[in-house]
């Protein structure tokens, strides 16, 4: 079957987007948007809360509506925290193995990166990077940053850090403001029990989330946090005076409803995670490691990146060839549909077979 297929277009699976789309249930309200939702700002303000997704969000985790922050995608939420806290010549610490954009966002302000490293570990026979609390526990009561950033899944290593590990961490960062970015929650698990006493517990905590990836509505950008008790400034900071974007809210409020919808690609996608596992495994010098993201990290051979890429492309697929400092032979692979996942590991067989 996967031999066969081919795609005269180009298929993007290097930007971590959702190639199966959002709720039908959206597409079915875009067809039908008044004029209220067009013209007119929000009036959620008169009825004494922020919107009706900010209210419909703190009922759904029983945390107060005050402190649940709305944003435009959660790499607003990362650049207002790091605007607004972080002064010239402060600290952050972030992981050394993450997304390029943590590194870059300090210096927009002034301030400096502190790194903390992972180490590979195996989880269920597969390869995985970890958190080595300890460590970072360490290079924190060395270097004492204003603030501290977590990823839960990272990217681009698809891993998570344990609630108990995490939990030991906070308990350990109480003076600084500390950032949880959980972009891809949902694929790897959807547990949600921690988020209130994590929030009752360390009032220096922000924990971000957003629409973008396991609701597939990254082209809507809305994100959404929740914060400690001692974060009222970020929170007045980052209220709009005449609401946020009407649609965006109420597609996110309709996919928040559709949960059979998401369960039932989600468990696709572990499927074809088991597949892509197991595929890579076989070929001589390819390693995937284990992701609770909707990408997968694999590292391969140097030597045939280049003319993989090519060759790849030729073929109207994209993946992402890392090069960074921290991954010089790693490329991170979106996710795609079950057509674009099995296609994929037949034109890198085919490759290897012509080489």
């Amino acid at each position: 079957m996967t031999k066969k297929l081919k795609f005269d277009t180009l298929q993007y699976l290097d930007r971590n987007e959702s190639q199966y789309g959002p709720s039908p249930k959206c597409f079915e309200f875009l067809k039908n948007v008044t004029l209220d939702e067009l013209s007119w700002y929000s009036r959620d303000f008169e009825k004494g809360y922020k919107s009706s997704l900010s209210k419909r969000l703190a009922d759904d985790f029983n945390i107060s509506e005050r402190q649940v922050i709305l944003s435009y995608g959660s790499e607003d939420l990362l650049k207002q925290i790091i605007h607004y806290y972080l002064d010239r010549k402060e600290k952050i610490l972030i992981p050394k193995e993450a997304w390029w954009y943590y590194k870059k966002v300090a210096c927009e302000v002034g301030g400096f990166n502190v790194e903390y490293p992972m180490y590979i570990g195996e989880e269920d026979g597969v390869k995985t990077y970890m958190y080595d609390v300890d460590k970072m526990i360490e290079i924190y009561e060395r270097e004492r940053p204003r603030i501290v950033l977590i990823a839960s899944p990272n990217n681009p290593t698809g891993n998570r850090i344990p609630s108990d590990k995490l939990w030991q961490f906070l308990d350990a960062c109480r003076g600084a403001l500390v950032m949880i970015d959980e972009a891809y929650w949902g694929f790897g698990s959807k547990e949600n029990d921690y988020v209130k006493p994590y929030i009752d517990e360390f009032p220096n905590l922000v924990i971000c989330r957003t629409f973008s990836k396991y609701y597939a509505l990254a082209g809507c950008r809305i994100g959404f946090a929740f914060a400690g008790k001692n974060l009222e400034e970020l929170i007045n900071y980052s209220v709009r005076y005449l609401g946020y974007n009407r649609i965006s809210e109420k597609l996110a409020e309709i996919a928040l409803d559709d949960e059979k919808y998401y369960d039932e690609i989600n468990f696709i996608m572990q499927e074809d995670k088991e597949y892509m596992y197991e595929e890579f495994n076989k070929m001589d010098g390819f390693t995937p490691y284990k992701t609770y993201a909707n990408f997968m990290l694999v590292d391969m051979p140097k030597t045939i990146r280049k003319e993989l890429k090519q060759f790849l492309k030729e073929r109207n697929v994209l993946i992402k060839f890392l090069d960074e400092e921290a991954f010089k032979t790693e490329a991170r692979i979106t996710l795609g549909t079950r057509e674009q996942n099995y296609y994929l590991i037949e034109c890198i067989k085919e490759f290897l077979k012509s080489k």
